[in-house]
């Protein structure tokens, strides 16, 4: 009798055990969330291929003399437009450009053709193409506001007493962005 006994109660101690797990209930608790706004900057209107950022071009269009002085300013990568740069509020900037792949003395930019032919140029801050923009001190800095800035190049061929041979002249300026 004693083992009936024992046997009844641990069924009931299992079957209350078992409809205690079956019971609805509630249970509530706190999830945090988080997201850090750190200081940086975003160039718009270029493109980035593999490792490399594309921020567009400048051309200078097609011309059979230098006698002349040639203006022109960068486009996005896209074609059209300019670049822009957006840093967060209170951020020091500085762009800088460096001199290209074919500098000349003094730091002149220069252009090559295919053949190693060259022509100067010059890229500048402003359309008044009085500032020149390069690196170190004549690279242009500012402080974000959260609002996108223009980023826009201004080039120049001075004119020449000589025009060189006909072909394509190209070059390849690097923008850096630091902040």
């Amino acid at each position: 009798m004693k083992k009936i006994l024992m046997a009844l109660t641990s069924a009931a101690t299992l079957l209350c055990a078992s409809g205690a797990a079956n019971a609805a209930g509630t249970i509530q608790g706190n999830l945090g969330v988080t997201l850090t706004i750190g200081a940086g900057c975003v160039v718009g209107g270029g493109n980035s291929a593999g490792s490399a950022n594309d921020f567009g071009s400048i051309d200078f269009g097609t011309y059979s003399s230098l006698s002349n002085i040639i203006d022109a300013s960068a486009t996005g990568s896209g074609g059209a437009g300019t670049l822009s740069l957006t840093c967060t509020t209170g951020t020091a900037y500085t762009v800088a450009l460096n001199n290209g792949l074919h500098v000349g003395a003094g730091n002149q930019r220069q252009m090559a053709s295919t053949a190693g032919a060259l022509i100067k140029y010059n890229l500048y801050q402003d359309q008044a193409r009085a500032t020149a923009w390069s690196s170190g001190a004549n690279a242009l800095t500012g402080t974000g506001t959260g609002a996108a800035v223009p980023l826009i190049v201004y080039a120049r061929v001075p004119a020449a007493a000589t025009t060189p041979d006909p072909d394509t002249y190209n070059d390849t300026v690097t923008m850096t962005v630091t902040w």
